[in-house]
């Protein structure tokens, strides 16, 4: 008898199967978690199939902002949880290969589609220090043009990229711009300062702490052998667009699956705050995180003003100037009155 045909998988039941792996797991998301999210894909089930859509192969890279669109009657933070939900959903299916259109758009889409912070005000960050060295453990070698030779520089890049990033404050499109002879000095090493073009052709320093020196001069001398002529700082390996400049969607990619990876392991740790919050970062997270942890360092403002290469210090005051609560208590411990004896 031929062989019958697979049948698709249908939208309403990928959340389910999702919920099943995830208690499979050694270190499941809390049980809360994981209904909160059944919940939400769920609710994109119902709303795909008002648009006639069942199977999983026809979910469409704007569907799931056209679903957050359709949520008026939502709390901001409602939005927030439901896209965390059906995301998790998408990328369990994406693993699986079961999904059609890119991950990557549908998150991007997805996150322009949600609810803004309030305008002069930076969102709400989380402490990227653990983030940063994701990408660190490095892969073994493999003969050049191999996969396994691919994902070893992939990871190389990835953390260069991370410690980039946590050093200097800058955006992903001024490190995306640089190339090789950017970052070397005079000797051929590493410089700890190198100069960006941001907006309005302004050009400014940048500073690389030496753990940054360190993963791009790890990553350099990994990708000699496979791409000697290649002259942009950070490339993409293949297997498509092998050599070439790092576009701004797949470094994208690469700061929120780290984020959403981490994310996870933290929820099960838990500390469902701080998931919640690294599930929202990108590569600007970095840029808030460098400019609030040096204002509540002590910095001047128009010295981090100078350092994101803002036109004057107003927009980093209005966006930036808030202080962590542990700066404030150790201001009041300081300075508050004691009273008399």
């Amino acid at each position: 008898m031929p062989d019958q045909p697979e049948q698709p998988i249908l939208i309403s039941a990928a959340g389910e199967a999702w919920a099943q792996a995830q208690r499979a797991r050694r270190k499941p998301l809390a049980a809360t978690t994981i209904e909160s999210y059944c919940d939400a894909w769920r609710s994109f089930a119902g709303w795909a199939a008002r648009q006639q859509k069942r199977a999983v192969a026809e979910i469409g890279v704007h569907d799931l902002a056209s679903w957050i669109d359709s949520l008026t009657h939502t709390a901001d933070g409602t939005a927030l949880t439901y896209s965390h939900g059906a995301l998790a959903v998408c990328k369990f299916l994406a693993d699986r290969g079961l999904l059609a259109c890119d991950l990557a758009l549908l998150r991007m889409h997805l996150r322009d589609a949600l609810p803004r912070a309030p305008a002069g005000r930076a969102p709400d960050v989380p402490d990227l220090r653990r983030l940063v060295g994701f990408y660190d453990a490095e892969l073994p070698a493999g003969d050049p043009g191999t996969t396994r030779e691919r994902e070893r520089l992939n990871g190389l890049r990835n953390a260069a990229l991370l410690h980039t990033l946590f050093s200097t404050g800058a955006r992903i499109s001024e490190l995306l711009a640089l190339d090789l002879a950017d970052v070397r000095d005079d000797g051929g090493a590493i410089a700890p300062r190198v100069y960006v073009v941001g907006k309005g052709s302004r050009r400014r320093a940048v500073f690389l702490r030496a753990h940054a020196q360190r993963a791009i001069e790890a990553y350099l001398l990994a990708r000699r052998g496979s791409f000697p002529k290649a002259l942009p700082l950070i490339i993409s390996h293949g297997p498509r667009g092998a050599g070439g400049r790092l576009n701004r969607v797949a470094a994208w990619t690469v700061v929120t699956n780290a984020a959403h990876s981490l994310a996870d392991r933290i929820e099960s740790e838990g500390r469902p705050r701080e998931a919640r919050l690294l599930r929202d970062t990108t590569p600007h997270t970095f840029r808030h995180f460098v400019a609030m942890w040096l204002l509540n360092e002590g910095a001047q403002m128009s010295e981090v003003s100078t350092l994101l290469g803002h036109a004057n210090t107003r927009i980093t005051e209005q966006y930036y100037a808030r202080h962590t609560d542990d700066r404030l208590q150790e201001l009041h411990d300081q300075f508050a009155p004691e009273p008399e004896k």
